[in-house]
């Protein structure tokens, strides 16, 4: 069974939709927003907010069922897109640390 081109990393993503908080360390600033992948490199979210890439922040993952594990992570953004709703932003990062 071969790989589509998305799938050939060194480790699979898992699709998500469960909450996830984001903190920004620097100033404090907590904003609720919505998981949508995850490996154990990275981490995908739509948040109301864009941040630069280069930015480091926090991140928690609490699912209300037991499917996937809690996260608590140090994250780097990579890549910030406009969501198609055009009202929030499909974030990218990198896993730093697990704290």
């Amino acid at each position: 069974m071969s790989r589509d081109f998305d799938e050939k990393r060194d480790f699979i993503r898992m699709l998500l939709d469960v909450p996830l908080h984001c903190k920004d360390p620097g100033t404090g600033e907590t904003l609720t927003g919505q998981a949508h992948d995850l490996s154990s490199k990275g981490v995908a979210f739509v948040l109301d907010r864009a941040y630069e890439p280069g930015k480091r922040l926090e991140v928690r993952i609490r699912p209300e069922k037991s499917v996937v594990p809690p996260l608590h992570a140090r994250v780097e953004v990579v890549r910030v897109e406009p969501d198609v709703s055009g009202r929030s932003f499909r974030i990218g990062a990198r896993i730093l640390e697990y704290l």
